[in-house]
């Protein structure tokens, strides 16, 4: 008789700290450890495809290291609609709408990733109502922070713009994003991106060095925000 390895400690860890605030709805180590069972790593180059838009789903992905872009293309213009970092959780919300996916997801930069193949998800979800409801937190989570964006682009000038990206996105080393990547997010020119970053970093609520952004003065950036 075969016995089933257990998954490492340090993915089972890992994911306990995915799929949105554990505080909402903690998961034991049995969730944990089962949910690791069924997962598949894959890794990605700079530049290839995870998966391309209009395909119909049948894995869902959780990052690991590295970026994803979600792209749409709106007439001869790709639009870059989400950048995703580690922890990310991406290609479940098709799954479960039963719908082609809605943008294409792209490495970024050298990735590794994890992903669950629907079948597995689905029975895991059934049986496991800690794990449903830890699910059901992180897609919630996920929606309000895309309102958030798009409440970004709809209002306010670019610094106020900049100034709420990096509020939400920057962790305590600062965020590893390019301006012309992040020009591409907010649908501006790089040049105005740049001109902005400039404003902030000159105020002195920003640091800035090669692909690296780093908060300074959050109530700074706050209050950019609030002044829009």
């Amino acid at each position: 008789m075969t016995v089933a390895q257990a998954p490492p400690t340090d993915l089972v860890n890992w994911l306990g700290t995915c799929l949105g605030r554990g505080d909402l709805a903690p998961l034991s180590c049995e969730d944990l450890e089962e949910f690791a069972s069924h997962l598949t790593e894959h890794r990605y180059a700079g530049g290839t495809l995870v998966y391309e838009r209009d395909e119909l789903p049948s894995r869902v992905y959780v990052l690991r290291s590295g970026m994803v872009e979600l792209t749409r293309t709106i007439g001869e213009r790709e639009a870059l609609v989400q950048l995703l970092h580690d922890g990310s959780v991406f290609g479940d919300i098709p799954l479960f709408l039963r719908m082609g996916e809605p943008t294409t997801a792209r490495a970024l930069e050298d990735c590794v990733a994890y992903s669950i193949d629907s079948v597995a998800l689905f029975t895991l979800l059934g049986k496991r109502p800690m794990l449903a409801r830890r699910w059901l937190v992180s897609v919630a989570q996920r929606m309000a922070s895309m309102q958030d964006r798009v409440s970004d682009l709809l209002s306010g000038t670019l610094d106020a713009q900049v100034a709420s990206w990096l509020l939400r996105e920057a962790g305590p080393e600062g965020v590893a994003v390019s301006q012309q990547t992040l020009a591409r997010l907010l649908g501006a020119r790089r040049t105005s991106v740049n001109q902005s970053i400039r404003r902030l970093e000159a105020a002195g609520l920003i640091a800035t060095g090669y692909r690296r952004m780093a908060v300074v003065d959050a109530d700074g950036l706050a209050a950019v925000i609030s002044s829009r």
